[in-house]
């Protein structure tokens, strides 16, 4: 079963291909992940893997993001 989120923060990068998502779950914690636009598909793929980590507060998950996604840091 799936556990609903509630994104909080979206960062998008220059060329618009890529995003990272900040979310909030069911339970309060707080996760992100990183996507990656598919032309072909015409949707939105998780590419980082990263929606797996859980954190305790909204900063602490965009500090985490940052640090975790290299172009993320460079942009945000």
């Amino acid at each position: 079963m799936q556990t609903m989120q509630d994104v909080k923060r979206t960062f998008v990068k220059s060329d618009r291909a890529r995003k990272v998502e900040v979310f909030q779950r069911a339970d309060g914690t707080f996760g992100f992940e990183e996507l990656k636009f598919g032309e072909e598909e015409g949707a939105w793929f998780p590419t980082g893997r990263y929606s797996v980590a859980v954190i305790g507060s909204l900063d602490d998950a965009i500090t985490e993001a940052r640090g975790r996604v290299p172009w993320l840091g460079d942009e945000a």
